[in-house]
């Protein structure tokens, strides 16, 4: 699984190679984001809301997010649609 969990122990799944995990964040970003690395901040508060309100099946980003969240978020962004 990911490398680090967040809050909860939500964490992103290795299962997913087009969704970055959060574990070097901010360090190597440069002081700068992209499309990519704001989807998965995105991803993250949107599992941490769900989980607050007791509706989160499972820990595993993105799989645990609805797909109507995961592709609105990445419409938002211009990202092709997570699998």
């Amino acid at each position: 699984m990911g490398c680090d969990k967040y809050v909860g122990g939500i964490m992103f799944s290795e299962e997913y190679d087009h969704i970055g995990c959060l574990c070097t964040f901010p360090d190597n970003d440069g002081d700068t984001l992209d499309a990519e690395r704001v989807r998965s901040l995105a991803y993250l508060g949107a599992a941490v809301v769900l989980d607050q309100h007791g509706d989160l099946e499972h820990p595993y980003i993105p799989a645990c997010l609805p797909e109507w969240i995961r592709k609105e978020i990445d419409r938002n962004l211009g990202l092709s649609t997570a699998q």
